[in-house]
């Protein structure tokens, strides 16, 4: 199949940059944030500190807005401007990891579902129901990425890939592990 070609002024790699950078950044920030106000009601709630909790409520709403807004739309735009460069390669990317993909899309609806939910439940709901909710977010979000941590390493190294076309081995390719702990501790450090 024949794909249009979109060129754009100042280049389709700067143009991805653009709009991948920021989402990044943010997508880490959500990760490490979460961990953070999870961790900081956690404390609170075990000490009894309803100062700790009322940073922990205050900061919720700051992770929910930039996370679920422009962290959702700029992984939008990531996806269009990826169709958009080069169609062949995102369209073999999908084939290659359908499942990749459809099991990150499950975490990210948990992510944001939980996100939601833990904003909209301050007081509303137990505090032990409400740190499980933190808790859900926190593993959706990693679990997120996780998973897309797979896909764009892969992008990067399929190392044996090339050979045999294993989901797995193009999963866990030679820069899975060094870039999973990476994006990790930048999240930590993000959110610190």
């Amino acid at each position: 199949m024949d794909y249009p070609i979109w060129d754009v002024a100042l280049g389709g790699g700067m143009l991805m940059a653009i709009v991948a950078i920021p989402h990044v950044i943010v997508a880490h920030f959500a990760i490490g944030g979460g961990l953070l106000i999870a961790v900081t009601e956690t404390l609170a709630v075990r000490r009894a500190d309803f100062e700790l909790r009322e940073l922990a409520r205050r900061s919720s709403l700051v992770l929910i807005l930039v996370s679920t807004v422009f962290g959702a739309i700029s992984g939008v735009g990531i996806w269009v401007v990826a169709g958009l460069i080069s169609p062949a390669a995102i369209s073999a990317l999908i084939h290659t990891y359908v499942w990749g993909w459809a099991i990150e899309w499950v975490f990210f609806i948990l992510e944001i579902v939980a996100a939601l939910v833990y904003y909209a439940t301050w007081g509303r709901i137990s505090k032990q129901a409400h740190l499980l909710v933190g808790w859900l977010y926190v593993v959706g979000a990693y679990m997120s990425l996780v998973v897309i941590n797979g896909i764009i390493t892969f992008m990067l190294t399929p190392g044996g890939w090339l050979e045999n076309h294993d989901f797995w081995t193009g999963f866990f390719n030679p820069t899975y592990w060094p870039s999973a702990v990476i994006r990790t501790y930048a999240g930590t450090a993000i959110a610190g």
